[in-house]
């Protein structure tokens, strides 16, 4: 997140690269005491609960309000008012992007929000947070055909399946391929060795269009180089090294692109919505000025903001 406004404080001191500014003032953190809860009679004071809260996702949370409150500045400045049926639209796509069938997008939605900890009061800040960038960015979504035909393809056009290996060297990328072609199985040696999270399934990856954009170019440019089985040269992904095997092609479903193009206009203004919500949500982050006392949180936020980590939950 370089080039941000956002500035660091700590009430504790800190060498090296510290991000506390020289000749800041020292503050105390101020210690709640009032009871959190009770375990076998005994008081868990927010005190002791909170350094823990903020070490492990205060964060994250701040940064969610960090970006209501410019959110509600942006809003004003720009005249908008954001309605419950907008709200209501943001829950409504929520839950349709997990499933079309009501009760298993339910039961997803439900374990989604409890895993990343998203529970009433923070899915409906989520919600508002959504409806207010999407009615921001709204003038600005233009579909093309472009779009509407690179989706075409992702969908409805051919794809193909492979394995994959992800290594830290080239050496060890050299190392794999030499023992597959030795006659050890391709998925065998991803288990023991890829870092990818396709490891622990061999490999196997779901099938990949050669328009879709969230895989590599120089990965899908091997995939479709490649004859059935046949496993490609090292390819450089950033600071590793992948290793492909084609396991099979799967032709278009023939679907007419004329037919489909509502749809695919649906998705592609989705999609253009998405990425401009994404730019808008970073930008106003950045303008943001934030000083932060506690050390537990400084912590966490001080990692969070170097490693510019995602915007949203």
């Amino acid at each position: 997140m370089e080039g941000s406004s956002i500035t660091l404080s700590s009430p504790f001191g800190r060498s090296g690269n510290s991000a506390v500014p020289v000749g800041a003032r020292i503050s105390s953190t101020v210690i709640d005491a009032r009871p959190a809860a009770m375990v076998n009679g005994v008081v868990v004071e927010w005190g002791e609960l909170r350094p823990l809260l903020n070490e492990a996702a205060g964060a994250e949370i701040l940064q969610e309000i960090i970006l209501d409150r410019m959110l509600r500045r942006a809003l004003a400045d720009a005249g908008v008012t954001i309605t419950g049926d907008e709200v209501d639209a943001e829950r409504q796509l929520f839950y349709s992007t997990l499933s079309p069938d009501t009760g298993v997008s339910a039961r997803l939605g439900r374990e989604l929000r409890s895993s990343r900890g998203i529970h009433r009061q923070r899915f409906a800040q989520l919600l508002h947070r959504n409806a207010s960038l999407r009615a921001l960015v709204r003038d600005r979504v233009q579909v093309t055909d472009e779009a509407v035909g690179r989706l075409y393809e992702i969908i409805h056009g051919p794809k193909r399946q492979a394995r994959l290996m992800v290594l830290a060297t080239l050496r060890d990328a050299d190392t794999a391929i030499q023992r597959v072609r030795s006659g050890e199985f391709f998925g065998d040696v991803a288990v023991e060795i890829s870092t990818d999270s396709s490891a622990s399934r061999g490999g196997l990856l779901e099938p990949i269009s050669r328009a879709d954009p969230s895989y590599p170019q120089a990965l899908r440019q091997a995939l479709w180089s490649l004859a059935s089985a046949e496993i490609s040269a090292p390819v450089l992904l950033g600071d590793t090294y992948a290793v492909l095997m084609l396991v099979r092609e799967i032709p278009g479903d023939g679907a007419d692109l004329d037919e489909q193009r509502g749809e695919l206009e649906r998705l592609a203004r989705l999609n253009q919505q998405r990425l401009l919500m994404d730019q808008l949500a970073r930008r106003l982050i950045l303008q943001a000025s934030v000083t932060v006392f506690d050390e537990a949180l400084h912590e966490s936020w001080d990692s969070r903001f170097h490693r510019g980590a995602s915007l949203g939950p």
